[in-house]
């Protein structure tokens, strides 16, 4: 179900002050073959309202300090502008336009690479199996460990720019292979200078609850993040804050837990998140990949911004998302690139209300996919959801999973300029033509930060 294009004054895709007279732009997109974007206006879209995206044909963006102020009918975008020798005028007659994608789970800081366990899992050999010989999570922390932070910094820009290629704008990074506070706390540093450094908006996690290094007890462990690492963040992100005059509340991470067989438990990950909560710390959770553990219950209890992965969450837990402000991000890359039969069960989760979100979970084992164009079609396929929920899920509600909802994901006014620009003409074709990347240019707040 779609919303076909009407007066862009009249359904509010023109901001007010073109009302009273024709405003000047810094960058026009007209025309657009089509223009297609979710909307909400407070808080991330559920249920059948995932699919209800605004679908212009003829369409046209109007953009000025690198903020959206109109967005629909090209005709009615021109009565309302006016552009001079300075506008930049980008003809997409021939394109599909959306919001810039949002990658709401990532891995992208580590050293090292795991293809020797590709070779694993193309013979049958599980994730649990490739662990227990020495592989995973663990073969990354030692190379990770020896790295500094020029050299992750250098590795990450890579990957952030392979990201941008295929249309994301957005990302949030997670630490997790230093598995001891001075590389955890390097990888840390390492995306705070990303952060500073990238066209793209990037939002950190700390995660050294990935895993429980060797040689160390689950218990003591546990003990060092909340008793050594946690208040060194707080402490680094301090300082990043005092450094770039930004907000302590835009520089704080997120704190993560693997809350899984094998790794972390139930009881560790709730007194993570006690400690985390005591420092201002916000939190999200790796939750029901293997087993069920009750970490999607413990998220909603303690407001998560989200639980990811969910391939085995509860019909009650299910429910309680639904009533809750907690995003579930689904990862059908790594159930795709673990060999899994069985995927989160996404169209269950949208017909109860649930806020749904899809992100690439790159990492270098268990999902090495960097492409969210991929990941819409291994959605569409695995996960049974259509076009238009996919991308919902890729826009307004990833923005939301990562804190950054009120300003990016959606295409009107008063959002930020992040706009993705594919070289096919309408939707479908995006996942329609899963494994070659449609996408043509990029712009970030305003600015093209990559074209093809």
């Amino acid at each position: 179900m779609t919303r076909n294009s009407g007066n862009p004054a009249q359904s509010g895709q023109v901001d007010a002050t073109a009302r009273g007279g024709r405003m000047p732009v810094d960058l026009l997109i007209s025309p657009i073959a089509e223009l297609v974007t979710a909307e909400s206006h407070n808080g991330p879209v559920r249920g059948e309202d995932m699919r209800d995206v605004r679908r212009i044909k003829n369409a046209a963006i109007a953009i000025s300090s690198g903020q959206i102020i109109a967005a629909g009918s090209a005709d009615e975008i021109g009565q309302a502008i006016f552009t001079n020798e300075s506008t930049e005028i980008i003809d997409a007659r021939e394109n599909l336009v959306t919001a810039g994608l949002v990658d709401a789970h990532t891995h992208l800081i580590f050293d090292g690479n795991r293809a020797d366990e590709f070779v694993m899992r193309s013979q049958g050999k599980t994730y649990t199996e490739i662990a227990a010989a020495g592989g995973g999570i663990v073969k990354s922390m030692r190379a990770t460990q020896d790295a500094d932070v020029e050299r992750l910094v250098h590795l990450g820009r890579k990957r952030i720019e392979r990201m941008l290629e295929s249309g994301t704008t957005a990302l949030e990074v997670k630490t997790g292979y230093g598995l001891e506070a001075e590389s955890e706390l390097r990888m840390l540093e390492a995306i705070y200078r990303l952060k500073s450094e990238s066209a793209l908006d990037i939002v950190p996690t700390f995660m050294a609850a990935h895993a429980i290094p060797p040689g160390k007890g689950r218990e003591g462990y546990v003990d060092d993040i909340i008793g050594d690492m946690l208040p060194r963040v707080v402490a680094m992100a301090t300082a990043h804050s005092e450094s770039s005059g930004m907000p302590l509340s835009q520089m704080l991470p997120y704190v993560d837990v693997f809350c899984d067989r094998g790794y972390f438990t139930l009881e560790d990950t709730r007194r993570i998140f006690d400690a985390s909560l005591k420092l201002g710390l916000k939190l999200r959770v790796h939750s029901d990949e293997f087993v069920n553990l009750g970490a999607t219950t413990l998220a909603v209890e303690v407001g998560a911004a989200s639980a990811d992965h969910l391939l085995n969450v509860s019909e009650e837990e299910i429910g309680l998302l639904a009533k809750s402000s907690t995003v579930a991000v689904l990862l059908p890359g790594t159930s795709f690139y673990l060999n899994l039969s069985d995927h989160a069960p996404a169209r269950r989760m949208i017909e109860e209300g649930v806020a749904v979100a899809l992100a690439t979970d790159y990492n270098p084992g268990s999902c090495h996919i960097s492409s969210l164009p991929f990941i819409w079609g291994l959605a569409c396929l695995h996960l049974k959801m259509l076009p238009e929920e996919a991308l919902t899920a890729l826009t307004v509600n990833g923005a939301w999973a990562i804190g950054l909802g009120s300003n990016i994901g959606q295409l009107r006014p008063g959002f930020q300029a992040d706009i993705t620009i594919y070289d096919v003409k309408q939707l479908e074709e995006v996942p329609y033509n899963i494994g070659w990347n449609p996408v043509k240019q990029v712009i970030k707040k305003g600015r093209t930060v990559y074209s093809r």
